[in-house]
């Protein structure tokens, strides 16, 4: 059984709360990446690695406002710094913005320990003293850690115990087979469904009329009459769209084929965000710790966050019609 590197209470400001299609949570790949950045910065004579991550929240408050007492709420925006007018150079104005989703959150992260030595205490203590040293000058989703409160590893066959310390709060799970699923019985039952469409279908709040039979169907008039009912979504459970990771939509380039990339010297390949299904869950309902780890998975064109590795075929994408001229457009 692994262990277990426990950052528990962590509040982070001013995080990025949109995640392609999606808003409301950073997406898992943003926790991942945090995972990677604080394994890279630790000291190369620890001998130690960091792996999957769990995430459990136990507040968050996205900055948004509702502009009248009924409606959509939108994203609360600043401007700044004011720039001076083009028109009026004396005057200073707001500048032109995109539009940035941002939040405030407390989580706790539990990140997989590969390395440690049975029985090092010296090595157990430098590493939580390497990680408090460095913990403040990362970033979580763009958002910064201001108050972190403990620092711990965990201990073998103390998963029950390690996780009732996390409530209340909730751990967020993949359920991407329930998507997989859902769309089969789609097909099976004669229904043409896109898998967004079934996808679309875990989070819309959905009603279904029904004609309502009357004495005027008995001589040949149809009623106008209606029952409206409310479509159960195709899982129970606390499930929300998530961004998990990214799918390449183009051919392998070669290094320095492809102008104004980070890197000239790697491959280059153009991906997009690619999406599946999460569920929030209490801790306390959780057997082992390992069931709540993402870690990245890959398969063709995909590379996306999991906790189970892929078990059906994923879908394969076709290179064959592409149009390399038109990639190279980007």
């Amino acid at each position: 059984m692994s262990r277990y590197l426990l950052l528990k209470d962590i509040s982070v400001q001013n995080a990025n709360a949109i995640a392609g299609l999606t808003y409301g949570f950073p997406a898992m790949t943003n926790f991942l990446g945090f995972a990677h950045a604080l394994s890279r910065k630790l000291p190369s004579e620890l001998a130690i690695t960091l792996g999957g991550v769990a995430v459990i929240s136990h507040e968050n408050m996205v900055h948004a406002r509702q502009p009248k007492e009924w409606g959509d709420y939108v994203f609360a925006l600043t401007r700044n710094p004011l720039i001076p007018d083009k028109k009026k150079k004396e005057e200073f104005v707001p500048p032109p913005f995109n539009e940035e989703g941002r939040m405030n959150m407390t989580i706790s992260l539990l990140i997989e320990v590969h390395g440690l030595l049975g029985g090092a205490m010296y090595q157990e203590d430098q590493l939580v003293n390497d990680v408090e040293n460095i913990l403040p000058k990362l970033r979580i989703a763009g958002g910064q850690i201001t108050q972190i409160g403990s620092i711990s590893l965990t201990n073998k066959e103390e998963d029950k115990k390690v996780l009732r310390r996390l409530m209340p709060g909730f751990v967020l799970l993949d359920r991407s087979e329930y998507l997989t699923e859902h769309v089969k019985n789609k097909h099976e039952q004669g229904e043409q469904i896109s898998v967004f469409d079934a996808w679309c279908d875990f989070y819309k709040v959905k009603y279904q009329a029904t004609r309502v039979k009357s004495e005027a169907e008995d001589q040949g008039e149809l009623s106008n009459k209606a029952k409206w009912e409310f479509v159960k979504k195709p899982q129970m459970g606390y499930l929300v769209p998530i961004m998990s990771g990214y799918c390449a939509i183009s051919p392998l380039y070669e290094a320095g084929k492809i102008d104004n990339v980070r890197d000239t010297t790697v491959p280059v390949a153009f991906a997009e965000a690619a999406y599946g299904i999460g569920e929030w869950m209490s801790p306390h309902r959780l057997t082992s710790i390992n069931d709540a780890i993402w870690c990245y998975e890959h398969s063709e064109s995909w590379y996306v966050a999991k906790t189970k590795p892929f078990i059906d075929p994923i879908i394969e994408l076709s290179m064959d019609e592409f149009d390399e001229n038109a990639a190279m457009k980007f």
